[in-house]
């Protein structure tokens, strides 16, 4: 007993520079995807301002400064108009130390009030749990008609799904589990206690497929991550997954042997290697 202790010990001595390790090379690929005006691109691609937004989530889960995709985001504020954009740009503007009630002369906190329709924010699964967790962020008040359509949205198993009612998606879930934490949920609640527990359906091969019976990928795994790590939560055997499919430049891989945006899966598996859940803060 003593020696499976100790050694239990040691292997959590050595992950820990190791995950350090990963975290700067991934920190360091994310940064050089900025041009000089923050805004940052995939190799070979346009700038995208939602892609910076993304990219600004890396950035402060790796402990680097978001200020780039920051300025990037202020400077093309006034082109956002779907409201998911404006939902993850006032999260990354918050996770950078802005204030998204004034982000290049527009007020973001205001769009996703004005957008509440019906006890729903946006039209969507994904609008209504984005919508609260920037609301949050912003320290803005989460309507309660908001929070009540979240609950609602959960499917009886446990799980969030893309269109209401239909199959449990990984990535919803977790940020299901977000939001209902953001919107004051207790991480004891039936609710968190049934979205863990479908969450585990997802597992696969160590790391978190997107789909039940999927192949794990890197970006689901990372959503996975970070949905537990908001109820204080860690899977290191995901965490030691993602660390499998990271490049010799520091991005990360879709799956093995499957590079696809990855300015984009190294931005979300970098959140949730780092154990960070959103409302991200610097």
């Amino acid at each position: 007993m003593i020696r499976v202790l100790a050694l239990a010990i040691a292997l959590l001595a050595l992950a820990a520079p190791a995950q350090a390790t990963s975290l700067s090379a991934a920190g360091s690929y994310l940064d050089g995807s900025l041009d000089r005006n923050g805004c940052a691109h995939e190799s070979g691609g346009p700038a995208s301002v939602n892609l910076s937004a993304w990219t600004a989530f890396g950035l402060v889960a790796t402990g680097r400064s978001a200020s780039g995709p920051a300025r990037c985001i202020e400077r093309h504020a006034a082109s956002l108009k779907a409201i998911t954009d404006i939902e993850v740009a006032t999260l990354a503007l918050v996770a950078a130390g802005r204030n998204p009630r004034s982000a290049g002369g527009r007020d973001f906190v205001q769009a996703i009030t004005a957008a509440l329709r019906g006890g729903r924010i946006g039209t969507l699964v994904a609008t209504n749990q984005f919508g609260i967790l920037a609301l949050k962020a912003a320290g803005a008040t989460i309507p309660a008609s908001a929070k009540r359509t979240l609950l609602a949205d959960q499917n009886r198993d446990g799980s969030w799904s893309v269109a209401i009612g239909g199959d449990g998606d990984s990535n919803l879930t977790a940020t299901g589990i977000q939001a209902a934490i953001a919107a004051g949920v207790s991480r004891s609640d039936p609710v968190i206690r049934r979205a863990l527990g479908y969450l585990q359906r997802f597992r696969s091969q160590g790391g978190y497929a997107l789909g039940l019976g999927s192949p794990p990928d890197a970006q689901s795994t990372g959503w996975a991550l970070s949905g537990l790590a908001s109820v204080q939560r860690t899977d290191p055997a995901a965490a030691a997954y993602l660390g499998r499919l990271q490049n010799a430049n520091g991005s990360f891989a879709y799956q093995r042997g499957l590079q696809v945006t990855p300015v984009w899966v190294t931005a979300q598996a970098a959140m949730g290697l780092a154990g960070r859940s959103f409302p991200l803060r610097p």
